[in-house]
C-alpha cells in the first residue's frame, strides 16, 4: 500500500509538472519564456535585419536595372558616334572653308539683283552655318554623354557590389537573430516534450495519463522549431515554403496566398506554418470569417485583403507576446479559453504543411 501510494504520488507530481510546463505558469522552472526583455530585443533584431536586407535587395535590383539601361545607351552611343564624328569633321571643314572664303559670299550678295535674292543668300548662308554648328555640337554632346554614362556605369557597378555585400551582411544578421529566436522556442518545446516523457515512461502512470502525455509529446514534435530552417535567403525561403502553404490552402478562400505567408514569416522570424494553421482552427481556412479577411480570429479587426491580414497577423505572431513559434505559452495567450485544444489543433495542421 505504501509503495502504491508513493507511486501514485509520483504520478501526481509528474502530472503536475506536465501541467506546469504546459501552462508555463512559473517562469522559475522553464527559463525559456519569450515574453521578456531579451525576447523583445530579438524581435527588434529580426525585424530590423529584415528591413535592412529588403532595402539592400531593393537597392541592388534598382542598380542592376539602371546598369542594364546604361549598357544599352552606351551601346547605342558607341554605334552612332563614329558617323556623327564624321559629319562633325565635315562640318568643321565646311565652316573653315566659309570662314576663309567669305569673299565669295560677299560677291554673291553684291551681284544679287533684288532684295529677295539677297535675303535668300543670307538665309542659305545662315542655314549652312547653323547646320554645321549643330552637327559639331551633337558630336560634342554625344561624346560627353558617353563619357558620363561610362562613369555612371562604373559607379553603379561599385554601388551594386556594395549593395550585394550589404544584403549578405544583413542576411547573416537576420539568420543569427532568427536562429536565436528559434533556439528559445525549441527549448520551451523540448521542456514540454520532456515533461510528457516523464509520464510516458513511468511504470505507474495510467493508460489515460500516458495517452494524454503521448498526444502532448506528438503535438510538441509537430510544432517543433527544428522544422524551420533559416539558412536560406528570403527568396529561397519563400520559394521553399510558398508552394507548401499553397498546397495546404488549395481549394479554400485563401488559395494562392502562400507567397504572402512565406514572405511575412521571413520578415518577422515566424514559423511559416503557424499562421496558415491558425486560419484553419479559427475559420476553416477563411471560409467562415467573423470580420472581413480575418481568418485568424485576431481581435475584432477587418482587413482589406488577405495580404493585409496576413502581414498584420504574422507580424503580431513574431512579437514577444507570442514568440514566433507555437508553444503552450503562446497558445494560452492567443486562446486563453481553451489553450490545450487550440495548441493541439494548430500542431496537427502544421504537421500537414
Amino acid at each position: 500500500m505504501l509503495q502504491h501510494a508513493l507511486n501514485r504520488g509520483i504520478i501526481l507530481v509528474l502530472s503536475s509538472l506536465l501541467a506546469l510546463v504546459i501552462c508555463l505558469a512559473s517562469g522559475g522552472f522553464v527559463q525559456t519564456s519569450l515574453a521578456d526583455e531579451e525576447a523583445e530585443a530579438l524581435e527588434a533584431q529580426v525585424k530590423s535585419s529584415a528591413d535592412a536586407y529588403n532595402d539592400a535587395i531593393s537597392r541592388q535590383e534598382e542598380l542592376t536595372a539602371e546598369i542594364a539601361t546604361l549598357d544599352a545607351r552606351i551601346a547605342e552611343l558607341e554605334a552612332k558616334l563614329p558617323a556623327q564624328r564624321e559629319r562633325s569633321d565635315e562640318s568643321i571643314r565646311a565652316l573653315y572653308k566659309y570662314e576663309y572664303d567669305s569673299s565669295s559670299v560677299l560677291m554673291m550678295l553684291l551681284e544679287s539683283t533684288s532684295v529677295t535674292d539677297m535675303l535668300a543668300i543670307v538665309d542659305s548662308y545662315n542655314w549652312i552655318i547653323e547646320y554645321n554648328t549643330t552637327e559639331i555640337q551633337s558630336a560634342i554632346q554625344m561624346e560627353s554623354e558617353l563619357k558620363n554614362a561610362r562613369e555612371k556605369l562604373a559607379n553603379d557597378k561599385a554601388n551594386v557590389d556594395k549593395a550585394a555585400q550589404d544584403a549578405l551582411d544583413s542576411l547573416q544578421q537576420a539568420r543569427e537573430a532568427r536562429e536565436r529566436v528559434a533556439a528559445r522556442a525549441a527549448a520551451a518545446q523540448a521542456a514540454e516534450q520532456q515533461a510528457s516523457q516523464y509520464v510516458i515512461n513511468s511504470d505507474s502512470a495510467s493508460a489515460d495519463e500516458k495517452q494524454a502525455a503521448s498526444a502532448a509529446s506528438n503535438a510538441a514534435s509537430s510544432a517543433s522549431a527544428s522544422h524551420v530552417g533559416w539558412s536560406a535567403d528570403k527568396s529561397d525561403f519563400v520559394s521553399d515554403w510558398a508552394p507548401r502553404i499553397d498546397a495546404y490552402l488549395s481549394g479554400s478562400p485563401m488559395a494562392g496566398t502562400g507567397e504572402y505567408y512565406a514572405a511575412a514569416a521571413w520578415d518577422n522570424g515566424v514559423d511559416p506554418r503557424w499562421a496558415p494553421a491558425i486560419s484553419y482552427v479559427e475559420s476553416s481556412k477563411g471560409a467562415v470569417c467573423f470580420r472581413s479577411h480575418n481568418a485568424w480570429g485576431y481581435g475584432s479587426y477587418s482587413f482589406g485583403s488577405w495580404e493585409e491580414g496576413i502581414n498584420r497577423v504574422v507580424s503580431a505572431l513574431g512579437g514577444s507576446l507570442y514568440g514566433g513559434y507555437l508553444t503552450r505559452e503562446a497558445a494560452a495567450t492567443y486562446c486563453p479559453s481553451n489553450p490545450g485544444h487550440w495548441y493541439n489543433s494548430c500542431a496537427e495542421q502544421m504537421a500537414q504543411i
